[in-house]
Parts: structure tokens; C-alpha cells; sequence
């Protein structure tokens, strides 16, 4: 991704610009909102991606010795509150479903806006995720909704391994639902523990690996004979 020539705009709002000239700092410093587009470099692509948010200018000069000069430059900074489409944190499985997808590309979105709800919507697609391993929602006897915490135990009993990861994702997206707050290395972790699921579950990834490296050991090393 590289930013669209000439599409970044920053706004100061008015009572900034007050603020400023109230303490001295006029010309030293700038605060506001920006927008843009960034381009996607692949030459197949070429995505438009929307972005805004706040920025901060910082106005400095000091002397260059080689020129023996003043220079003048402008340390820059942007914090994006939103990106539409967002960029994928993660990938996704090819079988994966769209009800899963659809909810993963939220949290792409929400990623850059609000980590307690991008934690809960990861929450959203490991109940969609369960749907697709054909967990039910809803007990066998009694006809009672089951919530998550019970689908993944049955899920260990069917194919048991990942329970530690889908708990977690589980745990931080019930911390993001109820304390509307989320720590973002923790964020990070739930992505990172979600792609790997997915992988296993539903590309099962290990085990072809283990079957191809059984096969290996079953022909002492030599490529098998089609």
C-alpha cells in the first residue's frame, strides 16, 4: 500500500488553532483530523483503501552543519481510526464460510477504530467458525442454547487440540464485550491464535503433514511409488 499523489488532507479545528496561539505554539505544532486514499502496488489489485484519523505536525529547525544553514522539517504522525476495505491482518482459508469471512473483515475494519469490539467480533467469527465443524448451538437433550465455552468442550471431544486457543479468543472477546477494553499485543495474539485454528481445523495442515512424514518413515526416506 502506498499513499494516492495528492489525496492526504489535514484540517485543523478551529479551537486548536486557539489553543495554539493561547500558548505560544503557533507555528511550532498542528493538531486535527486527516483523510486519504492509499493504493494497493499490486499490479492485479490496485484496491482503493479509505483512510482517516488525527494527526500531529511538530515544526523544527536547527542548523546543518554541512550546508551551514538552518533547515526546516516536520515530524508527522497519524493515528487511523478508520480503513475501508482494511487490509487483511491475517489470511483466511479458502473453505472457509461466508458467514465467518464476513464478520473476519469487520474485525479488519474495527482493528483500526476500536480493539474491544474488533476482540469481540473475532469472538463472532469463532461461533460461526463452530457452525462450519457442524458443533451445534443447541444441547441434544433439553433443547437449551449452549454458549461458547461449552461448544468448544465439544469440539475437544471431536477433535480435541485446539480448545486452549479458541477459550482464549473466547475469554478476551467476553473482556472486550464487558470492559469495553482490550490490550493490543493481546489483540494481536487472538489473530494469530484464530489463523492457526482455522488452519488446522479446517485445512487440517498437521495432520496431512504427519501423514506425509508417516508415509516417509514407512518407506525408509524414499519418495513413495505412484
Amino acid at each position: 500500500m502506498s499513499p494516492k499523489k495528492d489525496s492526504f488532507h489535514q484540517v485543523e479545528p478551529k479551537y486548536i488553532t486557539t489553543e495554539l496561539e493561547e500558548s505560544g505554539e503557533i507555528g511550532e505544532a498542528s493538531y486535527g483530523r486527516f483523510h486519504g486514499f492509499l493504493v494497493c502496488s499490486m499490479v492485479l489489485c490496485g484496491e482503493i483503501v479509505a483512510v482517516a484519523g488525527d494527526y500531529s505536525d511538530y515544526y523544527h529547525r536547527q542548523y546543518d552543519d554541512q550546508t551551514e544553514e538552518m533547515v526546516e522539517f516536520t515530524d508527522r504522525n497519524y493515528r487511523t481510526f478508520l480503513m475501508r476495505p482494511a487490509p487483511p491482518i491475517i489470511s483466511m482459508p479458502k473453505s472457509l464460510n461466508a458467514d465467518s469471512r464476513k464478520h473476519l473483515e469487520r474485525a479488519f475494519e474495527l482493528f483500526w477504530a476500536d480493539w474491544a469490539s474488533c476482540a469481540n467480533r473475532l469472538r463472532i467469527v469463532t461461533e460461526y467458525l463452530l457452525d462450519q465443524l457442524a458443533i451445534p448451538r443447541i444441547a441434544a437433550k433439553g433443547k437449551r442454547y449452549l454458549d461458547l465455552a461449552a461448544r468448544i468442550e465439544l469440539l475437544k471431544a471431536a477433535r480435541p487440540g485446539h480448545d486452549n486457543l479458541l477459550n482464549a479468543l473466547r475469554v478476551v472477546g467476553n473482556l472486550g464485550s464487558h470492559d469495553g477494553e482490550v490490550d493490543f499485543e493481546v489483540l494481536l495474539d487472538c489473530f494469530e491464535f484464530l489463523e492457526e485454528a482455522m488452519v488446522e481445523l479446517l485445512d487440517r495442515r498437521r495432520e496431512k503433514m504427519d501423514a506425509r512424514a508417516a508415509l516417509l518413515i514407512q518407506s525408509r526416506g524414499k519418495p513413495a511409488l505412484d
